[in-house]
């Protein structure tokens, strides 16, 4: 039994090992392509490159985090500063995957997850770098879903009921958002971030979506106290809000069971 025991968690290890290995590179990749993307060039044309002396950065410069810290941050060719951004896709793309491997286990269903982790990642990446939350992602992401609950055979009527509670509350937000703007006269939250939480209800009952927008919410205010950032500051939201959704889908369970204890 001891063996039996050790060999599972063996496997398992390497499992999740793996995870992080494919969730970095995925992370990495999504990164380069929406930097060029936000830069009006072909999002998958050429190999990569320095984007300051434009030399092909080759197999050594490309392992996931690892190359980042051999060359202590810096391009091996021309010595300027690697992008920040980078080494941050790369750890989000292997955390994301590690910890949804942990939470839902190496079962079919984990696909649906990575694929919804990479989606969220894109997201995250357009926004931060041109404030856009391109509608193809928002389209894949219920694609994706639709997809997945047919393999899983659920409940057609179930999900549509449970779809229809989630949504009441990026409608209400939209209420909200509206009377505000009608009040202050400009823009108080962006149409993307809206469309994406319509989109997030497939995935998400309406509790769990009320604790992504509080994380989401608190993340983007200690972001913004630790960066400086100021009132006027144009801040992308899609990123915060793909965090808060990693933590809900997660962490939610326990923390919503906690709270709905209280009462």
């Amino acid at each position: 039994m001891l063996l039996y025991e050790n060999i599972v968690l063996l496997v398992s290890g390497l499992c999740l090992f793996w995870l992080a290995v494919l969730g970095a590179s995925l992370g990495s990749f999504v990164d380069c392509a929406a930097s060029r993307w936000a830069f009006g060039q072909d999002p998958f044309a050429g190999r990569s490159h320095c984007a300051v002396c434009g030399h092909t950065l080759g197999v050594r410069d490309l392992i996931p985090l690892l190359s980042y810290l051999f060359h202590r941050g810096r391009c091996r060719f021309c010595g300027e500063r690697i992008p920040v951004d980078c080494v941050v896709a790369e750890a989000a793309g292997a955390v994301c995957f590690v910890a949804l491997g942990l939470c839902f286990g190496f079962q079919l269903e984990l696909a649906q997850w990575l694929v919804f982790a990479v989606l969220l990642l894109c997201i995250s990446f357009a926004d931060w770098h041109k404030r856009i939350i391109p509608d193809w992602t928002l389209v894949a992401l219920s694609v994706n879903r639709i997809i997945w609950v047919l393999v899983l055979d659920r409940e057609l009527r179930r999900f549509m009921l449970d779809t229809l509670a989630a949504w009441s509350v990026p409608a209400a937000l939209l209420v909200l958002v509206l009377l505000a703007e009608w009040v202050v006269g400009r823009d108080v939250m962006g149409g993307g971030d809206l469309k994406l939480l319509f989109v997030l209800a497939l995935y998400l009952s309406w509790a769990q979506l009320l604790l992504t927008l509080l994380t989401g919410c608190l993340i983007g205010l200690v972001w913004a106290a630790a960066t400086g950032g100021g009132r006027k500051d144009a801040v992308a939201f899609g990123p915060f809000l793909a965090v808060g959704t990693m933590v809900t889908v997660c962490l939610g369970g326990p923390l919503l069971e906690w709270y709905f204890r209280l009462f």
